[in-house]
């Protein structure tokens, strides 16, 4: 892979660890329900840029087989 995707892919890679030291850590901590509100509200919007994202990758595959075929 070139232009920046190798580094992508780390990125990702490296999301998905520290959202699962997450999940571990908020196994742990259940006591307060107004920071749990609070998390799952950033997860709410971390969910909808992740949505925003993979559509936008989407729409680059398909243009990419639009033009490769020409």
């Amino acid at each position: 892979m070139g232009n920046g995707y190798d580094e992508v892919n780390q990125k990702i890679d490296y999301l998905i660890q520290n959202l699962s030291k997450l999940k571990e850590e908020l196994n742990n901590n259940k006591d307060n329900v107004k920071k749990l509100y609070e998390i799952a509200d950033k997860i709410e919007s971390l969910q909808a840029e992740l949505i925003a994202i993979k559509g936008f990758v989407m729409a680059q595959i398909y243009l990419n087989s639009e033009y490769s075929d020409e």
